[in-house]
């Protein structure tokens, strides 16, 4: 009888530490965010002054933390971000082409303005182009997803002098991971 007992405690004792749970590791998400930018740009060289210059700076508020809500999880649980794709449209005004550009380069940075880097750029520019696939940086974006806002800076290059406005638009998709909220 003895043994019997000891036997069954021994098989509850090992019954019940097989069923603590584990810890269980956070399942990584990957996400696709999408941000645009739209501006009404004056690309005007004067016969006299540079051909390069930075367009007006502009804030961009992000889609990130909508798109982290949606994926259920959070900002604080990003674990990467980089730019997969930028591309550049010019829509107006009608029959307009980027025949003004030789390059034009986007800067990203946060409100403070002291982290700018290079975010993508479009150089050799085929005549007639209405729509441009920029190269995108190989930089960690996450600091400024994780801010729910930062700052492009866009510079161009003009092949000649001249008078120009044109609305441009631009669609950049970031590649971003993240921890799933448990």
């Amino acid at each position: 009888m003895r043994l019997t007992t000891l036997f069954c405690l021994l098989l509850l004792l090992l019954v019940s530490a097989g069923c603590q749970k584990e810890k269980a590791e956070p399942r990584t998400l990957a996400l696709e965010v999408v941000d645009q930018w739209t501006a009404l740009a004056d690309v005007s060289a004067a016969p006299t002054g540079p051909l390069t210059q930075f367009l007006a700076t502009s804030r961009i508020r992000s889609a990130c933390a909508d798109t982290c809500r949606r994926n259920k999880t959070s900002l604080e649980r990003l674990q990467s971000a980089t730019l997969a794709e930028a591309t550049l449209t010019v829509d107006a005004p009608p029959g307009q082409t980027f025949d003004f550009l030789r390059q034009m380069n986007f800067y990203i940075m946060s409100g403070n303005g002291n982290d700018q880097i290079l975010l993508a750029t479009a150089t050799n520019i085929p005549q007639g182009a209405t729509r441009l696939t920029l190269t995108p940086t190989n930089a960690s974006l996450l600091a400024y997803l994780r801010n729910r806002e930062y700052y492009l800076k866009p510079q161009v290059e003009m092949t000649q002098p001249g008078w120009a406005v044109a609305r441009l638009q631009l669609r950049l998709r970031f590649r971003v991971q993240a921890h799933q909220t448990p």
